[in-house]
């Protein structure tokens, strides 16, 4: 497992600690070998939330507006065996939106759209209210093979994130393929 310590931006410490979600947030508990020792039935990996063990500060990876402005590309993927799965490809600088789906029977052609300016600012709105930057690296039920996996690659200005999970999702997960699907105008769940 990888742990992040990031600096402090409040007293400028390095003695900081990514927060896992699920269980007790104390050092002495989070900081643990193998703190997924304790009994837990879905682990977050990767979290983007951080937290200062010399002067208690705990914060977020991203705050505010500005990351949503950033973000140049997303192909965000859902499905499971034997499906369906769905697949949108969201182009922000050219405003294309690129959707597919396959069902137990049938794969659909790839369906283009182009997006309005107002769609996108509506879109990144809905981002923002998701949290969607802030999702952990990794969501994941140990132990449970079927179901749905999902990913969502997000290209910014300088850098690409990759948040994945396999039969557990963020907490907007819901709110984020409804936005989905409204920007492309077809099914993501």
């Amino acid at each position: 497992m990888r742990r992040i310590s990031p600096v402090c931006p409040k007293c400028y410490s390095q003695n900081t600690y990514d927060i896992i979600p699920g269980i007790q947030d104390l050092p002495q508990i989070q900081l643990l070998n193998e703190p997924f020792s304790v009994d837990i039935h879905q682990m977050t990996i990767g979290n983007a939330k951080y937290h200062c063990i010399e002067c208690s500060y705990t914060w977020k990876k991203y705050r505010g507006r500005k990351p949503y402005d950033c973000i140049k590309k997303i192909d965000a993927y859902a499905g499971g065996y034997p499906g369906p799965y769905f697949r949108l490809k969201i182009d922000l600088e050219t405003r294309e939106v690129v959707s597919e789906s396959t069902t137990v029977e049938y794969i659909y052609e790839p369906v283009s759209a182009l997006l309005t300016f107002k769609d996108i600012e509506l879109f990144r709105s809905e981002l923002y209210k998701c949290d969607f930057v802030n999702w952990a690296e990794e969501y994941v039920a140990p132990g449970v093979l079927d179901g749905t996996h999902w990913s969502t690659r997000i290209e910014y200005d300088t850098h690409c994130e990759i948040k994945m999970g396999d039969n557990h999702f963020p907490l907007k997960w819901a709110k984020f393929c409804k936005a989905i699907s409204k920007l492309a105008g077809s099914e993501f769940f």
